[in-house]
């Protein structure tokens, strides 16, 4: 039996290293036969943005490397995929448009952030 686990990342690509472990534990977890639920809220909103450039700063761009770990989970796993979530506040909070996003990230209210957090004992925050 597949066991969920709820990722929920905060922070932004480029101000620590939040997102870029949020990501590696999502592969990681697919890796070991877990289904993550992958959420991100606030400033974790700017992983999903298409296009990232992180211009002369010692920051890798991780767009690409959400956009691996997505497939990974949408297609990996074939029984029940993993789920992949954008809070739609922090998106309007930030400016972003749902157009300018990775695909594979579903746009979902604060409403359901909380059901998701709620309903997933094992969580991890970044």
């Amino acid at each position: 039996m597949r066991k969920d686990i709820l990722i929920v990342v905060r922070h932004g690509p480029y101000s620590g290293f939040q997102a870029a472990e949020g990501l590696r534990h999502a592969n990681g977890a697919i890796s070991l036969g877990f289904r993550p639920i992958f959420v991100l809220v606030d400033d974790g909103v700017y992983l999903a943005k298409e296009g990232q450039d992180p211009g002369q700063s010692k920051w890798l761009a991780l767009n690409g490397t959400l956009e691996e770990v997505v497939a990974r989970g949408l297609y990996e796993i074939k029984d029940k995929p993993a789920e992949f979530y954008v809070e739609k506040e922090s998106l309007v909070k930030r400016g972003l448009d749902p157009q300018e996003l990775v695909e594979g990230l579903e746009p979902i209210d604060h409403q359901k952030v909380s059901r998701l957090m709620a309903e997933n004992q094992l969580q991890l925050m970044f």
